[in-house]
């Protein structure tokens, strides 16, 4: 029994032995020598475009082989994060203790992007940020091949935990967890890809509710620059502006500006200023300011801002380019520790066209010019057009005229005429006028022509890419640059009195009477 009893505690003590092996041999083969990796952080949102990535290893680690698993390390810089920002029983540690603790604490945090992580991530990157321990890279967002992603790539990293910290700006403030500018992101494998939730100012534009607009010379386009309030919590002051380009085809009309917060119009120079430099000839810029942004509004993150305004199209847009063309941006706060750090949304642009055509009146016969030849133009059914000519026109060069513009109209005395007529070469150049139907009603023909005996119908049409870029226009279903010839016929001559059949029945008349006074004459003689 006693002989059983030692063989059952020498086979214990053997079983125990291998597994003891076994467990100390187990760290050497399921886990690597420490290897390096790549880190990318992608977003779809363009205002990730050129933004700073920078990261700091806050752990570093030893992973198996399909990265599921690993050891940690805190890194000595990282110390005093945990002894002071972190406190409690990790206060007075350091060493081999606080790693283990450190990592306790972290694991312990909750799962991935849960309220615990999150608050954690942005703690340590303002730590980082003021502290300044040492980086293991700084990166630039680019846009990937496919155009579609925007990407920081973190290449050779060596195996660990990472504090990731994109340039701030975020405006997602979805509960209950917002997008914060810190990311933790385990490097543990050849690649990792983390998708960045911060969400950047951007700007929305629209004309007459749209990315396009063709118009005629004087119409009023209306415009709108919706963004979000973003969420001002870790700032103490907060820049954001609005910052618009018009076209020098574009004639701003200040007093239309307004700016809104949801229902809440804002007051000028209370709680936005504006500033307008440029015009009359030249590309026109406007800068909508926010006044003590985040102590008047810090209480609406998330809710729409927008600023109106109104515009009148002028005689500089030019015929078949994208010259109403006009682009927004925001301006804002990128940097709760550094008041003066600004950042830039990505452009939004949206697209305004306006066409014209060439006429060209001859005759029915021969094709020669036709000076004299007058005209009004108006859509069809409608009035006619009030015009301004800006050229008469002679033997060589044709008219041009354009739609008066309302200011135009109402000046006393106005240039504005309804009527224009042919020079010399027999053209005019209409120009200034949006895609439709219109008739050309010609009220007097040159002298010894008919006139016309019904409206010569012009039709521009159009045709746009999605983005609001003009793919192509065509002017009576054909080319666009080809004058339109009006044919116009002499008139013939309508029968009538008072021509040769006239003189010579008088002729013959006279003849026959004289003819009778000759016989009488002669009878008498004879007698």
């Amino acid at each position: 029994m006693k002989t059983m009893t030692k063989r059952i505690v020498s086979m214990s003590l053997a079983v125990t032995m291998a597994l003891l092996m076994l467990v100390s041999a187990l760290p050497a083969k399921a886990f690597a020598a420490p290897a390096t990796g790549e880190l990318t952080i992608t977003s779809t949102d363009a205002s990730f475009n050129g933004k700073e990535v920078k990261a700091w290893q806050m752990f570093s680690a030893t992973a198996t082989a399909d990265g599921n698993n690993a050891n940690y390390t805190l890194a000595s810089e990282w110390e005093p994060f945990f002894r002071t920002e972190i406190g409690g029983a990790m206060a007075g540690l350091s060493g081999d203790q606080l790693s283990q603790k450190a990592v306790e604490y972290v694991t312990g945090l909750g799962a991935s992007d849960s309220a615990g992580v999150t608050a954690f991530a942005k703690k340590a990157s303002d730590w980082a940020k003021e502290q300044q321990p040492q980086l293991s890279g700084t990166k630039t967002a680019t846009a990937s091949l496919s155009g579609d992603r925007y990407v920081a790539r973190f290449a050779d990293l060596n195996y660990g935990y990472y504090v990731v910290s994109p340039q701030t700006g975020s405006t997602d403030v979805t509960e209950p967890i917002r997008g914060t500018d810190a990311m933790l992101a385990n490097v543990v494998k050849a690649t990792q890809n983390v998708d960045l939730k911060s969400v950047y100012p951007t700007v929305d534009k629209t004309v007459n509710g749209g990315n396009h607009v063709d118009a005629q010379v004087g119409d009023v386009l209306n415009f709108a620059l919706t963004s979000k309030v973003p969420d001002m919590s870790e700032y103490t002051t907060y820049v954001f502006n609005f910052k618009d380009v018009l076209s020098k085809g574009l004639t701003l009309n200040q007093n239309s500006i307004k700016v809104t917060i949801g229902q809440l119009e804002l007051r000028k120079d209370v709680d936005y200023s504006v500033g307008v430099t440029g015009g009359n000839g030249a590309d026109t810029k406007l800068t909508v300011s926010m006044i003590d942004f985040k102590t008047k509004h810090g209480d609406k993150a998330g809710q729409d801002i927008k600023v109106t305004y109104s515009a009148v199209l002028n005689e500089h847009a030019v015929v078949g380019m994208d010259d109403a063309k006009n682009e927004a941006k925001l301006e804002f706060s990128n940097n709760p520790g550094a008041p003066d750090s600004k950042g830039e949304s990505t452009t939004d642009i949206t697209h305004g066209y306006t066409f014209g055509f060439d006429i060209r009146k001859v005759d029915g016969k021969d094709k020669s010019a036709l000076a004299g030849a007058k005209f009004q133009i108006r859509k069809k059914g409608q009035a006619a057009i009030k015009l301004i000519v800006e050229n008469a026109g002679n033997d060589s060069d044709p008219a041009i005229v354009r739609p008066a513009k309302q200011e135009e109209i109402d000046k006393v005395p106005s240039d504005a005429v309804d009527t224009v007529t042919t020079p010399a070469s027999g053209k005019i150049t209409f120009k200034g006028f949006a895609a439709g139907v219109y008739e050309l009603v010609e009220t007097e023909a040159p002298a010894g022509y008919n006139k016309l005996d019904k409206p010569f119908e012009v039709t521009i049409e159009a045709e746009y890419a999605a983005d609001g870029t003009l793919e192509s226009w065509t002017l009576n279903k054909g080319a666009n640059n080809t004058a339109i010839e009006i044919v116009n016929n002499k008139g013939a001559l309508l029968p009538g009195t008072g021509g040769m059949g006239t003189i010579l029945f008088t002729l013959v008349g006279a003849a026959a009477i004289g003819y009778g006074i000759y016989r009488k004459r002669t009878a008498k003689t004879v007698a």
